[in-house]
Formats: C-alpha cells, structure tokens, sequence
C-alpha cells in the first residue's frame, strides 16, 4: 500500500482529500502546517507529498527545497490555488514531479496521485537494478562502446587481476571513482570492503584522523579510540581521491603505509598491520607538482605501479548518446522515455567540459522539467543551448586552423600513451618543458 502524506494548512480541505485518498486504498497521514509536514516528511517513509503552496509559516516551495536538500526519497506534487505558469517551473526545476491548481476534482487528484507513485515505484524498481547490477562494482558499470574507452575497460581488467597500487588520472567529472570502483570489483578483493576518500575535503589534521584513526585521549574530546579509514578497509581497496592535495608531511605517513603495510594512530606507539589495496586519483598533473617540490616523488613512483588515464567525453565520440539514454532510464521513471531529434541534436553538439558528471546533471534537470514522454530543446538547461565562446580571431584563417591541427596532434598523442606526458613528448620530437607548454596552451 503507497503511503501519502497530505501537507494543508486548510482543515476543511485536508479531510476531504484524505477521505478520498483512502477510499481509493492509500494509507494517508496529514499534517496542519509546513513545519508539521516537514518534520513527517523526513521521517515517515513516505511514497507521495502533496503540499499546498501557500501555507503560514513554511511554504510548498520551502518544503520541496528543504526536502530535496535533506534527499528524501518521495515524488512532491504541489497544491495551490493561486497557480502561474512561473510557479510551476519553479516547483518543477526544484524537483516536483505534478503541479496541481485548486479547485481540482477527484479523478482528476487520483490520477496525478496514482502516476506518481507508479512513477515513484519504478524508479525505486530502477534504483534497485541498478545497484544489483554494480554491485560489486564491474566493468559493465562503465558506460560506452568507443575505442577509448574500451581501452580503458582492457586496462582496468588488467589493473584488477594484477596487484599493486593504481594511478587513475583524468579531468574532473569523467567518471575516476567509477574506474576505481570497477578495478576493485575485478579483483580478487571484490567481496571485502571499498573505502574512497576525498582528500581535498578536509584539512591537513582531519584527513589524517581519517585516514589514521586515533588513540582514546589523543586530542580533546578523543573520548574513544577510533580506528581509521586505512584500517577499516583492511582486506580490500581504499581510494584516495584529490591525492594531489594532500600535504607532503602526510606524504609520508602514507608512505609508510604503503610501503610497510603497517599504520599508527593518532596518540598510539604501535603500529598495525593491514592489507590494503590503495588506489589514487587525480585530475591534475603528478609529475608537474613533482617537478615543483610540490609532491614527493617517492609516493608518486609508489603509487604509479599502473596508471589508468580517463579520456573526456569530447573525445569518446557516441558514448554520448549512450549515457544520456542511459540517464534519461535512470532519472526518468518510465515517464521520460527518450529525447526530440533537436533535443538530441543540442545534447551531442555540447562539449560538456564537467564531462560525464556535467551530462548526468543535464539529464537529471531536463527531465525533473519535462511535461512529455520527449525531452525537448525547451527542457534543456541554457548552457546547453547557448552557443559556445568563438575562438580567437578568424575561424577561417590559416593560423586558426593550424592552432586546431596542432591542438588535435597533442591530444591523440597523449591519448595513445595513456596520458604519459614524456612518451608523448618523445614522439612529437620535442622536450617535456615543451609539451608541458603546448598543453598549457591548448588547455590540455
């Protein structure tokens, strides 16, 4: 039986709805305030909210904001009488899935309420497969059919199988911790523990605590000894995201970690052994900050044992389409099926420089808008839809088309060395300051 809960400062109208709702076999909870509501709403398991707009105190529009940074899982259709058409979007943009002008009759509110929780209940069934099917985590999570990224399927089947710590290297957003994760589940550790950290969340001391674990007594309000994220991946993969930023005194305490498979916590004397697997990832240039002093180039060679380099969407040609199908099954609930032939158009045109991430996010808002079974061009967020910025000078000049040949050598040549900066450089005939500088140019 779908639960329903019925958010109505209008006592009059919130009976009526509930008699009706649970005539027609719903189980329903009302709530007389937004902050009644509120509080319900984020502990009661519910499969549907509807919420009237305009309410003293908290509104349905600071209802659904609060309830979608909290992440609770309902569908929200709002309620009101007093309904514009910028209301509406409003309400859908902040992931509303109906919005209903009062007065509305009963078959009219049972229908919006059944297509809710029928779509609520499909994407949990989806949610649900798709979990089933990652889990644990394998190639098959790794979405596209281009020969870089079977490439990179190849090399992560190999990195499975093959001890050792791994590099994973590539721009924000093209899918680093979905490789370390596939990694971990193509090896012998696929059934101990997977444990990723960012490492540029958190300050120097914290990420050491967490990484560590400390001693009861170590510091102020150390109550209890707390083991840390090394040893409670013991046995299985911690990934270490943003290794970049990490402070070089933490360099090499990890070092240690590494190298001996032992760890001391915060406040303790003894150290602890642990077997771990340790996986990196990074979207900046290792071996720049290197160079610079600004990373220890032990850790680095430690760490580079196999190096894994994700190529941007730009360069993965149809993958494209294919995770936007993909997404659009994920977010749309069976109600969103597919995509306009303009609305594809202005999909695979966009370089998505956030990569796979920024596609996803795409995907999530066209379809949290849309109002047919076909995302439209309208459904599309601006970014995707503004042209992009023209390059410097003539696109037409003999120096603009020598700029785009040169940009296109760098980056076939990095990418068929996997990102190895002095490989490619070898190739090219230059040095790796060079390299360094046309990359830096080309925004590579």
């Amino acid at each position: 039986m779908s639960r329903i809960l019925l958010i109505d400062d209008d006592a009059g109208v919130r009976e009526t709805m509930e008699r009706t709702l649970r005539a027609a076999g719903y189980a329903v909870q009302g709530a007389a305030s937004g902050e009644d509501g509120l509080e319900l709403a984020r502990h009661g398991g519910f499969d549907v909210i509807l919420s009237d707009m305009r309410m003293p105190g908290l509104s349905g529009l600071d209802i659904l904001r609060r309830l979608r940074d909290a992440r609770v899982d309902a569908a929200f259709i709002i309620m009101t009488g007093f309904g514009t058409v910028d209301t509406a979007v409003e309400a859908m943009k902040l992931g509303a899935v109906d919005f209903v002008q009062k007065p509305f009759f009963r078959d009219e509110l049972l229908m919006r309420v059944r297509s809710a929780t029928e779509r609520r209940q499909l994407a949990r069934q989806v949610d649900l497969l798709q979990r089933q099917v990652d889990a644990p985590a394998s190639v098959a999570a790794l979405i596209g059919s281009s020969a870089p990224m079977q490439r990179i399927k190849e090399l992560i089947a190999r990195a499975g199988a093959a001890p050792g710590t791994v590099l994973i290297t590539g721009e924000t957003g093209t899918g680093k911790e979905v490789a370390a994760r596939a990694i971990h589940g193509a090896s012998a550790r696929a059934q101990k523990p997977f444990v990723a950290l960012n490492c540029a969340a958190l300050t120097e001391s914290l990420l050491e605590n967490e990484l560590f674990g400390h001693a009861r007594g170590a510091f102020t309000g150390a109550a209890t000894a707390r083991p840390g994220l090394i040893e409670h991946a013991h046995g299985g993969t911690l990934l270490l995201d943003e290794i970049g930023t990490m402070a070089k005194g933490l360099q090499a305490k990890l070092l240690r970690a590494l190298e001996a498979g032992e760890v001391r916590r915060i406040g303790e004397n003894d150290t602890r052994q642990v077997d771990v697997r340790f996986l990196a990832a990074t979207n900046v240039d290792i071996q720049s900050a290197v160079d610079a002093g600004e990373f220890r180039s032990d850790l680095y060679y430690r760490l580079n044992l196999h190096r894994l380099h994700l190529p941007p969407l730009r360069d993965r040609g149809d993958d494209t389409r294919l995770l936007a199908e993909h997404f659009i099954a994920r977010y749309g609930g069976g109600t969103v099926i597919g995509c306009t032939p303009a609305a594809w158009q202005a999909l695979m045109a966009y370089p998505y420089p956030g990569n796979v991430r920024q596609l996803q996010h795409v995907i999530q808002r066209a379809v949290a808008v849309a109002r047919a079974q076909m995302l439209d061009v309208d459904d599309l967020p601006e970014e995707v839809l503004a042209p992009p910025p023209p390059a410097a000078g003539s696109e037409r000049s003999v120096a603009a088309a020598r700029e785009r040949a040169e940009r296109e050598m760098i980056r076939a040549t990095l990418a068929r060395h996997n990102g190895e900066v002095g490989a490619a450089a070898r190739e090219m005939q230059v040095s790796r300051t060079t390299m360094w500088r046309l990359m830096k140019k080309h925004n590579l």
